[in-house]
């Protein structure tokens, strides 16, 4: 053994200067080669390992970031069915002011120009037709929701022949749509406007004369039960609709709409607050 050590050694205690011998050379080339090759599958997994782990993070903050989505703002779990959460807003968030949060709302139809600022969400139009904002990713069934309200207000500078602003409910099906809705209506030269609310199937209740420029609240209550819905205007009870078709009144899915209609063009304006649809 001392004469084993002694060769690989190269007599190194007489010979300190004269560096490693070629056998010396030969072995240590050996045991760093194979010391590497050692070391390159540990290193390769510690790699793949943090690759791995990186990719674990990420997704968690992805998932995290979703989840309080769905929380906060973008219900992703209601983009492909019938929702359970309830809306209600009173535009009072200033961060949304100059558009509108466009995590509860997006626009529908055409013409129809919204703005959220100081607490009250206004709209106005100069063209024909109607458009508004929907309750984006979420639909209901009538057995989920216990009312709709909305506090509305017409100005009285309307300049088209025919226009309205108000809140529906509505759900295309079969070809036709559904709908129940409750708005205030005025026109050029008319002294006063009206509330009136009306579904798809022809039903419509008394108008009601109310002022320009003045807050009105309209509210509509539905018994999915029997099925009926009741009106409101101002608190006060107006009408009972009952559906000639009960049954498809009960399976479609409906969303929520803020809407505004002109018959001819020239200006139309007014706003909302308060806009609440309340699930059971």
């Amino acid at each position: 053994m001392i004469g084993r050590n002694h060769d690989l050694l190269g007599s190194s205690s007489f010979q300190q200067n004269t560096g490693p011998s070629p056998s010396q050379k030969s072995f240590m080339k050996h045991q760093i080669s194979g010391h590497q090759e050692r070391c390159k599958l540990p290193l390769k997994l510690m790699g793949q390992i943090i690759l791995v782990a990186g990719m674990f993070f990420l997704l968690s903050r992805l998932i995290t970031s979703l989840s309080f989505a769905g929380k906060n703002g973008v219900d992703l779990r209601a983009t492909a069915g019938v929702s359970s959460e309830e809306i209600f807003d009173g535009f009072g968030f200033k961060v949304f002011d100059g558009k509108w949060n466009d995590a509860t709302w997006a626009e529908a139809g055409t013409g129809s120009k919204f703005n959220q600022l100081d607490g009250v969400l206004t709209v106005s139009r100069d063209v024909v037709g109607s458009g508004g904002l929907i309750a984006c990713r979420r639909k209901w069934l009538v057995s989920q929701i216990d009312y709709v309200k909305s506090i509305v207000m017409l100005n009285s500078d309307i300049q088209t022949q025919e226009g309205n602003i108000g809140v529906e409910i509505n759900a295309p099906m079969n070809g036709n749509e559904r709908f129940v809705k409750c708005a205030i209506h005025g026109g050029q030269g008319k002294k006063t406007a009206v509330i009136l609310c009306d579904t798809a199937d022809q039903f419509s209740t008394t108008p009601i004369e109310v002022s320009y420029d003045t807050w009105h609240v309209v509210h509509f209550d539905i018994d999915a039960e029997k099925p009926a819905i009741t009106f409101w205007v101002d608190g006060n009870i107006v009408d009972t609709y009952i559906p000639k078709d009960a049954s498809g009144f009960k399976v479609a899915e409906y969303s929520l709409v803020l809407m505004g209609e002109s018959s001819s063009a020239g200006l139309m304006s007014g706003s909302f607050d308060a806009v609440e649809l309340k699930t059971r």
